[in-house]
């Protein structure tokens, strides 16, 4: 049985304008990573907002990753879920596109039992027929725990672990504890931040976002460590240690893809709704970015730029179906067709507005109101007459 190891990227979600997934970028950022020397990658992933997505788009997003890549590199999709019924559907899906491995995280939202969480991750293994990851990330999802992975890891198509929690006891208590089971299970590291300490300490990679961001700095860890050259190993981990603290000081993911957006690729406008003074943070990192990101490639990649060159223009793929029920004609002015509706329940803007069109001349008023005119007292105060009178009457 083939088992991934290495620098996998745990890749983001690259939107476009309406928020659906960007399938050139998608192309441009599998090609990227290729030619950076990662040796796997991770679509539908935590840090790619894959909450956000049904599961049509997800297996979508699968399809894409799968076809770009070609057979270059290991491919290991997310199947997390809330139930194991749908970690059973996207595994299953993995194995019929020919990827490597899936990775599987405790189910999430509700706070289950660690017998329940276990139930879950040995229901699905025990389901289908491709290599898994268990995937420990306490911050999204209801914790794998080193007991865990040491009762499971017996599992014939129980390969490995992605370690997300950050804590270096768990990484240890995991290494020990699993080892005695099956020798060659994978501990694969999340939390960028300790990827040297723990291959020092016998971990076999790591699945990151940052090895998406700055894979040169990921797969030079790594090659500097089986090269036993540990001082640039060591020098290359310090360096990026000031970015990550930077990509993480925004709402998670978005520093991590205004980062990403640096390297040449459009990931599109937020999924979430962010105000005035949080895209204004998100502005100023993006310029720091900027600056940190390119002092530190000139200083140990001095031939490498920071914005890779792309030639892939167009998609291939017909998008998925939405399970949302939509339509496909803007029923207002601003509607965005965003696909949560079917735009008859809208409380939007324009609803009102035709709703006080239909109540009085106020609207029409303030349209064709001019702020340079000086407008009589009493005109004034017929105005504002009106407008109460209209209140008191709305329904």
């Amino acid at each position: 049985m083939h088992i991934p190891k290495g620098t996998v990227v745990a890749m983001l979600t690259p939107f476009d304008g309406r928020g659906k997934i960007n399938e050139v970028e998608v192309r441009k950022m599998v090609n990227f990573f290729i030619a950076k020397g990662v040796d796997g990658i991770f679509p539908v992933a935590s840090c790619g907002e894959y909450t956000h997505l049904d599961l049509a788009e997800r297996k979508f997003l699968i399809d894409i990753v799968v076809d770009e890549n070609r057979e270059r590199v290991d491919i290991i999709p997310g199947s997390g879920a809330t139930c194991y019924h749908q970690s059973i559907e996207m595994a299953n899906y993995a194995k019929e596109k020919g990827c490597s491995a899936v990775v599987l995280h405790g189910p999430y939202f509700f706070q289950n039992t660690k017998e329940v969480v276990e139930g879950h991750l040995r229901k699905v293994a025990e389901s289908v027929d491709i290599p898994i990851f268990l995937y420990n990330i306490p911050f999204f999802a209801n914790e794998v725990t080193p007991a865990m992975a040491e009762r499971l890891c017996s599992l014939p198509n129980v390969v490995g672990i992605k370690e997300s929690s950050g804590n270096m006891i768990n990484v240890m208590n995991i290494l020990e504890m699993t080892r005695k089971i099956n020798p060659n299970f994978r501990v694969m590291l999340g939390a960028e931040e300790i990827f040297l300490p723990s291959l020092m300490m016998g971990a076999q990679g790591c699945m990151t976002a940052t090895t998406g961001v700055l894979p040169e700095f990921m797969v030079g860890i790594y090659k500097a460590f089986l090269d036993g050259n540990i001082n640039f190993a060591y020098n290359l981990q310090m360096a990026i240690l000031p970015i990550i603290r930077e990509m993480k000081s925004v709402n998670f993911p978005q520093g991590f893809k205004e980062a990403q957006s640096l390297r040449g690729i459009d990931m599109g406008i937020p999924k979430m709704n962010y105000p005035p003074a949080a895209l204004a943070k998100i502005a100023d990192l993006k310029e720091r970015l900027k600056l940190i990101m390119g002092s530190v490639l000139k200083t140990y990649f001095p031939n490498e730029e920071l914005k890779f060159n792309f030639d892939i223009k167009t998609a291939k793929f017909k998008y998925p179906v939405s399970s949302y029920k939509t339509t496909s004609i803007k029923k207002y002015d601003d509607c965005t067709l965003c696909g949560m509706c079917n735009g008859d329940n809208c409380r939007n803007e324009s609803q009102e507005v035709e709703k006080s069109k239909e109540k009085g001349n106020f609207y029409n008023d303030y349209q064709n109101f001019d702020g340079n005119k000086e407008i009589p007292k009493d005109e004034i105060d017929k105005i504002v007459s009106e407008i109460v009178k209209q209140i008191i009457n709305y329904k």
